[in-house]
């Protein structure tokens, strides 16, 4: 069995999908990084364009494989607010991303059962309120349905919740 990094790592047509989490949270709409991190992690839009270079299925931004404590982030970077995103364009990068990843280490003969799969969505936050510390404790966008059937972990939360969270489990990375 192979381990997914490896596989990653490994294959010459991924390696100009190596990059910064901070260009994997470009928006190139509005010409914004939503992360300033320079850890390197799999632009998986780039992943996925490579593997389907004809018709691509919807995918996530990045993707984070921390072989140590077998975990796997699937992260998809929103420079919106999250009452203004669009819940089945989330839905659908959830599905169609994980199912592009499951191929992916099907092919590659990857045990899947031996890592835990956690989906992001990375937001814009609220300006506050009481109501936004009760929010950031749920599954937003209607993903709940996701856990436990594509994902092991689901995570909705605002950039802030992410830099902390991020600072916490890999030291001293930031966006």
């Amino acid at each position: 069995m192979a381990d997914l990094s490896y596989v990653l790592h490994n294959n010459s047509h991924y390696k100009p999908c190596w990059k910064s989490l901070k260009e994997t949270s470009f928006d190139e709409i509005n010409k914004v990084y939503l992360c300033q991190s320079d850890m390197n992690v799999f632009d998986f839009d780039c992943i996925v364009k490579t593997l389907y270079p004809k018709k691509q299925p919807a995918s996530y931004d990045a993707l984070i494989v921390n072989e140590n404590n077998k975990r796997v982030y699937c992260i998809e970077f929103k420079n919106q607010k999250p009452s203004e995103i669009d819940k089945s364009n989330i839905q659908k990068k959830l599905k169609h991303g994980k199912d592009v990843l499951t191929d992916l280490c099907k092919q590659n003969n990857v045990q899947q059962s031996l890592y835990t799969f956690i989906y992001c969505v990375v937001f814009k936050k609220n300006k506050g309120g009481y109501r936004d510390g009760i929010k950031n404790s749920t599954i937003r966008f209607d993903l709940e349905q996701y856990k436990n059937q594509y994902f092991d972990e689901i995570i909705t939360n605002d950039i802030a919740f992410f830099t902390r969270e991020f600072q916490k489990k890999f030291i001293a990375e930031t966006c």
